[in-house]
């Protein structure tokens, strides 16, 4: 939840593409040392990202953007439209072709995440865990990890199912995710939580040694 202030800001930002300091100042009224505030909070919370933009001779003029992270407050109906699609595809017999893009799809997301993880470490389970975690927030499933050092245990859950539109056609995605975390985290990987049965989030449990 963010302040009625810094939501006029992402709302300016929305109609205009981007913003910069100047006009966010006449356009809320706020004083330069305010915004300035503001767009630091925004910034910090991953909802804005800055550039530098060059209008002519001097030096680039500061503006914002939304980022992926701010997109979110405004609605959109990509999910249902996506859910639609697969729900078309399947009615056509194309079923393989629905899940030749998932499986593909996955094998994409598993090499990304072995990637950022062995840019990050090849031997400390932390880091590793904390790279995957930055992909898995950008990526919205709200990760939670807990590292049990005494049982060599690490816990994700994912508080939030970012393909809930896609699950209620088809539940290939969730097949497919306890193999990437296999894929990525070790054979050791046991699903304890799943939010399509009821429970509040889809969570496993990951053998430390294996990461």
């Amino acid at each position: 939840m963010i302040s009625r202030k810094k939501k006029q800001l992402l709302d300016l930002i929305k109609r205009n593409g981007k913003l910069s300091l100047e006009k966010a100042i006449d356009e809320t009224g706020l004083t330069k040392t305010t915004l300035r505030e503001h767009f630091t909070q925004l910034e910090r919370d991953g909802y804005v990202i800055r550039e530098y933009v060059r209008q002519g001779p001097g030096r680039p003029g500061l503006q914002y953007q939304l980022s992926a992270n701010g997109q979110t407050f405004y609605p959109s109906h990509e999910p249902e439209l996506l859910k639609e699609l697969i729900s078309y595809l399947k009615s056509r017999g194309l079923k393989s072709v629905v899940e030749g893009f998932f499986r593909q799809y996955w094998e994409n997301r598993a090499d990304k995440a072995e990637q950022l993880m062995d840019q990050a470490s090849e031997s400390d389970p932390a880091l590793r865990i904390a790279a995957l975690k930055e992909m898995l927030e950008s990526e919205g499933f709200m990760p939670e990890f807990q590292i049990d050092d005494q049982n060599e245990t690490i816990t994700l859950t994912e508080c939030n199912c970012p393909f809930r539109e896609v699950v209620k056609e088809t539940r290939l995605p969730c097949q497919l995710e306890e193999q990437f975390f296999k894929s990525v985290c070790g054979d050791e990987v046991q699903r304890t939580g799943y939010i399509p049965d009821g429970d509040h989030a889809c969570s496993y449990d990951i053998s430390k040694k294996s990461v």
